[in-house]
């Protein structure tokens, strides 16, 4: 019998809730709030000492806080970890000047990940400025692969469709298919779009009917989860879905709690050690037993968590995750 629970192999760090987007699907809140450097260098520092090897940016958009990125680079590369990637929309910058200002900085730190840029229906930034910053940080770090596209798929696909093959158009390059997956590329850079289905919270309710008639297939987190997603006020998750806003995904905070803390905090999550052991279908038929009846079904699981966290009565729940 394989032996599943939480055993995170990356720090993701949200340093900021601002940007310079308002997207359709997206309910951050953009308020002036960092994470200060001092928790976190402290936090890798412990993580670096526990076994973590990787690290990681998203946001908010991480490159409106390009100290922040520099200082933990260098933190990391002191502590020999490597890197995963910076999320980001391609499009923050105000000038060129400041684009490749801010670029050199982060390259001279040594961050030597990759580069991750939404591109879809959803993220209406200027594309012109998308293939400005995918030239400029090709002609810094001189990879061909430094750059991914993460795309947004289960609503609005043509469009987004669209917005891709005129990213490739202005870089000179072609969007293509091929049975490994979907890629914009040319002789100088080879880009590959990773698809990620929208999870239909918040403000995505209207953008598509997440009971799509299917049960999804139980993943125990593999792709969100497993990492220590830090929040800009140091709030630590289990993942970064979009459901993990609700408190009963908290496991600690880095201001305050150790890694061996944390862990031991998810382990005493009931509902937390359930999805990275069993899975989130035990959980739903226990809760049908118990005579729960949801709207229909679901092939995401990253919603069906969302829901059993926010439209299930916590004490049902935790009778639920009981047996």
């Amino acid at each position: 019998m394989i032996s599943r629970k939480f055993r995170p192999d990356e720090i993701l760090f949200s340093p900021t809730t601002r940007c310079n987007l308002r997207c359709a699907h997206c309910d951050n809140q953009n308020y002036r709030f960092d994470l200060p450097k001092k928790y976190a260098v402290r936090f890798l520092g412990a993580c670096a000492n526990a076994g973590i090897k990787r690290v990681g940016f998203s946001g908010g958009e991480p490159f409106l806080t390009t100290d922040f990125l520099c200082t933990l680079a260098k933190a990391a590369i002191r502590r020999k970890m490597l890197f995963s990637r910076i999320m980001t929309n391609g499009a923050w910058f105000k000038t060129k000047k400041e684009l490749l200002s801010t670029l050199r900085r982060i390259f001279r730190a040594g961050y030597d990940g990759d580069i991750c840029i939404s591109v879809d229906a959803f993220h209406r930034q200027d594309l012109r400025k998308v293939a400005l910053f995918i030239r400029t940080a090709l002609a810094l770090w001189k990879r061909p692969d430094l750059i991914s596209i993460a795309a947004v798929k289960g609503s609005s696909d043509t469009q987004t469709r669209k917005r891709l093959e005129k990213l490739a158009k202005l870089l000179n390059a072609h969007f293509t298919k091929s049975q490994h997956g979907h890629f914009i590329k040319n002789k100088d850079l080879f880009i590959k779009i990773f698809y990620i289905s929208l999870s239909p919270v918040g403000k995505a309710t209207l953008l598509k009917n997440p009971w799509d008639g299917k049960w999804f297939r139980d993943d125990f987190c593999k792709g969100p989860g497993n990492v220590f997603f830090v929040l800009p006020d140091g709030t630590v998750k289990p993942c970064c879905g979009y459901g993990n806003d609700n408190e009963i995904f908290t496991i600690g905070s880095i201001k305050h709690d150790t890694v061996q803390k944390l862990l031991s905090n998810a382990q005493k999550n009931r509902f937390i050690s359930k999805i990275f052991s069993t899975g989130l279908h035990p959980i739903r038929q226990t809760l049908q037993r118990l005579g729960v009846r949801f709207p229909g079904k679901t092939s995401n699981h990253c919603f069906f968590c969302y829901y059993l966290a926010n439209n299930v009565a916590r004490p049902l729940l935790k009778s639920a995750l009981k047996s």
